[in-house]
């Protein structure tokens, strides 16, 4: 109980029944998917140490390429797992928040690689993908990814606050 934290991985008997290929080759091919998923999530987020990091002391690029390594696991297991309390166990087994893991999937499906600057911190991204409904809608939302890019490169970014406040002021400028 006490000491090293060990995943675990459990199948639902229905599940389990209704399967159409051997259970245990099914469930032994999950587990491998998942965690070889973890290793990697956990070398590209910690590197070589376990040590615990703070999430903006990041790079950009290092939340996307995380973002973009869950997006091809869900890809992976999609159509032939079901993963209940699917959010709560990346999270836990990731130590990131729900809403993090939330915002690392969208925000690679949402941008590429090349749009993706580490000059701009991953929150900035993730107030631009809170807006992105309205942003889209007034045809907005490209543009913006492209002026957020250019304050970045030119060590020109507002404040965070202050940057929300502007998204804010272009949706209401142009609804």
């Amino acid at each position: 109980m006490h000491g090293t934290k060990k995943i675990s991985i459990m199948i639902d008997v229905a599940h389990y029944i209704d399967t159409g290929e051997n259970p245990e080759k099914k469930l032994k091919k999950f587990k491998k998917i998942y965690f070889d998923t973890v290793k990697a999530a956990k070398k590209l987020f910690y590197g070589t140490s376990e040590q615990e990091k703070k999430y903006q002391n990041l790079p950009s690029s290092l939340y996307w390429n995380l973002g973009e390594l869950l997006r091809k696991f869900n890809d992976a297991i999609e159509n032939e797992y079901e993963v209940t309390n699917y959010t709560e166990a990346i999270s836990r087994d990731f130590g990131l928040s729900k809403d993090y893991i939330y915002d690392l999937l969208t925000v690679a499906k949402l941008f590429k690689k090349n749009e993706i600057l580490d000059s701009v911190y991953f929150s900035y991204y993730r107030a631009l993908k809170r807006k992105r409904r309205d942003l889209v809608r007034l045809g907005l939302f490209e543009k913006e990814k492209k002026r957020l890019n250019k304050l970045g490169k030119q060590n020109k970014l507002p404040g965070r606050e202050q940057y929300k406040k502007e998204l804010i002021e272009i949706i209401q400028k142009n609804s």
